[in-house]
């Protein structure tokens, strides 16, 4: 374990609140302070990658406690046929004829 990494990450959880999300130095990474239960505080990674503005994708990202997690999300990620069914997805989504247009709005 990094002890230099674990103070900083310390000395940050100090200054922040509950659920406030902290950038890090790795892009679409931040750092969450969980709500304290009893006296043990909580602490969240969230992965949530940044679109051309800087700011993030989603509302809320991905949200991993503990290092299996993450290690299973991305055994689910890397499988091919989740790629093939995301295309599906996506070809559906845009190519839909039947789907009726809104039209613009004369004022």
């Amino acid at each position: 374990m990094d002890n230099q990494l674990e103070s900083k990450i310390k000395e940050t959880l100090e200054n922040v609140k509950p659920w406030q999300r902290v950038p890090t130095s790795l892009e679409g990474v931040f750092l969450i302070k969980a709500p304290t239960r009893g006296d043990q505080e909580s602490i969240m990674v969230e992965i949530n990658p940044l679109n051309e503005f800087g700011r993030p994708i989603k509302r809320r990202g991905i949200f991993i406690q503990q290092k299996i997690q993450l290690e299973r999300f991305l055994d689910v990620m890397e499988k091919p046929r989740l790629m093939e069914f995301l295309e599906t997805l996506d070809s559906m989504a845009g190519s839909d004829p039947g789907k009726d247009k809104v039209g613009t709005l004369e004022i």
